[in-house]
């Protein structure tokens, strides 16, 4: 199988360590996946009502910013180490 290689280029802004990764995964993600947590926890941890069901309770900012940096380690270990 042939491997096709891409660039990504859009919004993910930056790669530095924004919101305090633990320095042992932070070092596991390429420069993608550290872009992509920063996306991903900077977009929902202050936008809460776009990710919930209508009809739901707000979570408390505790809780959603749990939420938030799960859902973002999650996408950013999805990169697959780029």
């Amino acid at each position: 199988m042939a491997v096709e290689q891409v660039e990504i280029k859009g919004i993910m802004k930056s790669r530095q360590n924004l919101y305090r990764v633990p320095v042992k995964q932070w070092s596991k993600w390429g420069p993608v996946g550290r872009a992509v947590f920063n996306e991903v926890y900077s977009s929902m941890v202050g936008n809460q009502s776009l990710f919930l069901h209508p009809k739901q309770e707000k979570a408390s900012r505790s809780h959603w910013k749990t939420t938030a940096w799960n859902a973002a380690w999650t996408a950013a270990s999805a990169t697959g180490g780029f």
